[in-house]
């Protein structure tokens, strides 16, 4: 998991990513865009778009080296081992935010407390396949080609893997501002960059975060 950039080509590439999700904030508050659906599908993928660009031009473009070096490789591991700690990772990353969501209800804490998806982040009718590929395929794979396998991997070498998968957890956090999130996607942080470090390759990480997605967006659309 040895990458050419470092630690400044990471945080150029965080400053690049977070200039653009303000604009693009600003952006829909100026254009008045107020039907979430649409707003949730741009958002995907524009951001998308910009992440993989920053990824290219800061990261693979300047050492002439390819997708390789973000971990869009073949497994490392044997498949079934593979298969099951994606499961793992995917089941303690869930159980952690219902924990949590539970917790933080008790207490009282409304601040703190998972904002629910809106139903009206699916786009109505057939419209709902290209909300579903935004949000369950676009960007989990863009995100984890950002937050593992460029900021995590840049991270490794300056911190160690330990640091590196905390940092680069605590970065991945943060970009989802929202204080009720803060802390569940933190953990999913950590747990998505601790299979990309034992498995070799990107595809589990994806994998995990793409379920996430799925169950979280499936349950929305059923009104569960």
């Amino acid at each position: 998991m040895l990458v050419p950039w470092r630690g400044g080509q990471v945080i150029l590439g965080i400053i690049s990513v977070t200039v653009v999700v303000l604009l693009l904030a600003g952006l829909v508050i100026k254009i008045g865009i107020d039907q979430p659906s649409l707003v949730a599908l741009l958002t995907s993928l524009i951001l998308g778009l910009v992440i993989l660009g920053a990824v290219a031009l800061i990261g693979l473009r300047p050492y002439r080296v390819s997708l390789i070096a973000l971990g869009i490789t073949p497994l490392g591991a044997p498949c079934v081992k593979v298969a099951v700690m994606t499961v793992l990772v995917l089941g303690l990353s869930l159980g952690a935010t219902g924990l949590y969501a539970a917790l933080v209800q008790s207490i009282g804490i409304e601040i703190l407390q998972p904002p629910e998806i809106p139903p009206d982040i699916v786009l109505p009718g057939a419209g709902a396949t290209f909300t579903f590929i935004a949000l369950v395929l676009w960007t989990p794979f863009t995100e984890e080609v950002f937050f593992r396998g460029f900021v995590f991997a840049g991270l490794c070498p300056k911190l160690g893997s330990t640091r590196a998968i905390i940092a680069s957890a605590l970065i991945f956090s943060l970009f989802h501002v929202a204080p009720g999130v803060l802390i569940p996607i933190f953990i999913t942080g950590v747990l998505l960059a601790w299979l990309y470090r034992r498995t070799g390759s990107l595809w589990p990480s994806i994998v995990a975060h793409a379920g996430q997605n799925a169950i979280a967006l499936t349950v929305t659309m059923l009104g569960l």
